[in-house]
């Protein structure tokens, strides 16, 4: 237990990596992304868990407002009550020391790198097989490194962790290296405008060897930022170096002109997609090896045949099946409840609007969507109007949010439904299998 003994880097960067995994799935998407997945675990004092926040002005946020779901979250993975403590990246101590067998963040990598994210820990399958073998590609003999490479896919499917792995392996054999979100290049690019620095940025980015930019589709419409990639792209080339991107759509189909687009598809553009039945059963059991834990096999053929639409997906049901067992409470109604929830939380915002979902109940159920709305009792109306509500609350919608779609009801009229709306959920595979397609 980490209440009782100091854990090693690894050990805390693993347990922090499993928290954000669980995070992902109970806060606000545009709030996890902005605030918690940026950060990182840096020590315990006594039993406090000390977190690193990417901006000091996020900390009063993160530590009002996000502190008990992060503490709730950590409990489920680690069993333990910890207080949480976030500080400002200036906090961090002089001897917090890199994991063993990572680079040191120092100038030989421009940005940050996650330290878990490492080719030995990247999941080979089927559908990322030559977005993987590019990118390892791109670290043997330079000259002959097929780049640019551009990995993209839907959200959740490992395509940072192939771009932070090779960023790790080429700062390893001493290459100077970029690994950078596009927001990241964008704002450190007109920082040094601001600054009158930009022939300062020029000498730092466009000298490594190893250009990494994530989030391609974040530079759609910001033209003087492509110009700029696009002539750092040019740079590190002309020097010998390579190029590897990430993107949530293929680049013919972001809104990007055509001088950056034609440099991409020079190289090779590697599509990475979702894991295979056997696929998601061997991730699960790997998974459960390297928290050091089992499932029972009827749990893992359970998550394995849930087609969720990601690998942060399948992580995130992994995990609840983790805390339900740690609690003592995996069965199978309630891993089917967990697996519904995750379900629809991924597939819904992709299908439809919330109206449009809440009108598929309405169908299924065969009544109208302004009884279900409204006010009626019937059995058949009232059961539908708990799996709307459910399945809202389970899209991240919140009970305000949702009164407001149900006419203004009182949403504490509402806060009952949503335990009821999830068992019924669960008991009905053919319902959430025509929510989720």
């Amino acid at each position: 237990m980490l209440s009782h003994c100091m854990p090693s880097a690894l050990e805390l960067a693993r347990m922090w990596q499993a928290v954000l995994g669980r995070l992902e799935f109970e806060v606000q998407p545009q709030a996890f992304s902005t605030f918690l997945k940026p950060t990182r675990a840096l020590h315990f004092e006594g039993d406090t868990l000390v977190v690193q926040a990417a901006r000091a002005f996020d900390v009063d946020t993160l530590n009002l407002r996000l502190l008990i779901v992060v503490q709730r979250a950590v409990f489920d993975v680690t069993g333990v009550e910890h207080p949480v403590q976030f500080v400002p990246p200036a906090a961090i101590e002089a001897n917090d020391r890199p994991l063993p067998g990572h680079p040191a963040q120092s100038q030989i990598v421009i940005g940050a790198l996650n330290a878990n994210y490492t080719f030995d820990r990247y999941i080979r399958a089927e559908g990322n097989r030559l977005a993987h073998e590019c990118c390892e590609a791109l670290l043997g003999e330079i000259h002959l490194a097929i780049s640019p490479v551009v990995v993209f896919g839907s959200p959740g499917m490992g395509k940072t962790h192939l771009l932070h792995a090779a960023a790790a392996a080429a700062a390893a054999r001493g290459w100077e290296t970029a690994c950078l979100s596009a927001e990241e290049f964008t704002t450190r690019y007109l920082s040094a405008i601001r600054r009158n620095q930009v022939e300062r940025f020029h000498d730092e980015i466009r000298s490594v060897r190893l250009l990494i930019v994530d989030d391609l589709q974040y530079l759609a419409k910001k033209p003087g930022t492509i110009d700029e990639l696009v002539h750092t792209i040019d740079a590190v080339a002309n020097a010998g170096g390579a190029v590897a991107m990430g993107s949530e759509k293929h680049p013919y189909e972001l809104d990007l002109p055509e001088r950056l687009v034609s440099r991409l598809s020079a190289g090779v553009i590697a599509q990475v997609e979702p894991f295979r039945l056997e696929e998601r059963r061997d991730f699960v059991n790997w998974l459960a090896r390297d928290r050091r834990t089992a499932l029972p096999s009827w749990a893992v053929d359970r998550i394995a045949n849930v087609e969720v639409p990601s690998v942060r997906a399948l992580q995130g049901a992994v995990h609840a099946a983790f805390a339900l067992d740690r609690a003592g409470l995996l069965d199978l109604r309630r891993l089917d409840a967990e697996l519904t929830r995750i379900a629809i939380a991924e597939a819904a915002p992709a299908v439809c609007g919330d109206r449009l979902l809440v009108e598929k109940i309405a169908r299924y159920y065969e009544t109208s969507l302004d009884d279900l709305l409204g006010r009626s009792r019937k059995t058949l109306v009232a059961e539908a109007r708990a799996v709307a509500v459910a399945a809202l609350r389970d899209r991240g919608r919140s009970l305000p949010e949702i009164a407001e779609l149900f006419d203004g009801r009182n949403k504490s009229t509402l806060s009952p439904l949503v335990e009821r709306g999830r068992l019924l959920l669960a008991r009905d595979p053919d319902l959430r299998q025509r929510l989720a397609g």
